[in-house]
């Protein structure tokens, strides 16, 4: 019975991150690694996203897509604005897959697909410090893109709005213009004829007519 259980029971261990930057593989020198962690600290300060990286020559999977969900899961990156880019080398051969967390996939969808996509030929040709600067260009343009999208959606808002209020007020001045100075027999213009009272506290006597039906109006403003 010990003997079964013994047998069926998988063990494997999973590396630890050494910061943002896990180069377990041994691909970048110190230039390298100073590169990448500044561009590693940028990305997290321009962008607000947090960039981890893993080099690795060895995988207790034969899977590459479940050795980096079970990184992303153990490493707590599966939920926020977290980019995971895992480097594995394997006879010889250089894979990469490229996962986000929840939120980075929710404000910015397809954008670890399309991370991998970009770099998986500088990948290919085992060009790892290049794949990792290109991971860095790819991020910064979605993220470009993203925000110059909204830009104009939100000056075409604005100025829809500017619009209306112009139009609202120009209606209600020809409402007011139509009220005072239109006939509303015949709908010939007014003319307008005032008279001035005399004393002090005189007033305005104002006279609103129409010469084409004999229509009059007559207002007093109090002085």
């Amino acid at each position: 019975m010990l003997l079964a259980l013994l047998i069926g029971h998988v063990c494997y261990s999973l590396p630890l991150p050494i910061g943002s930057l896990s180069d377990y593989g041994g691909v970048l020198d110190s230039h390298g690694r100073k590169r990448i962690s500044g561009l590693i600290e940028e990305a997290e300060e321009h962008l607000g996203v947090r960039v981890y990286i893993l080099t690795s020559w060895d995988s207790p999977f034969t899977d590459l897509d479940r050795y980096a969900y079970a990184l992303l899961e153990a490493w707590n990156l599966s939920e926020g604005d977290t980019i995971f880019a895992l480097f594995l080398k394997e006879n010889n051969n250089w894979k990469v897959k490229v996962l986000s967390g929840e939120a980075a996939d929710s404000t910015h969808p397809q954008l670890a697909q399309a991370i991998e996509a970009g770099i998986s030929d500088l990948v290919y040709h085992s060009r790892i410090e290049e794949a990792m600067v290109e991971l860095f260009s790819i991020l910064e343009n979605r993220f470009f893109r993203a925000s110059a999208s909204v830009k104009p959606t939100t000056k075409r808002g604005k100025s829809r709005v500017f619009l209306s209020l112009v139009v609202v007020a120009t209606v209600l001045l020809v409402v007011v213009f139509i009220s005072r100075r239109i006939c509303p027999r015949c709908g010939r213009v007014l003319r307008v004829r005032k008279r001035r009272s005399l004393g002090p506290y005189g007033s305005d006597n104002v006279l609103y007519y129409c010469r084409h039906c004999g229509y009059s109006r007559r207002k007093i403003r109090e002085g």
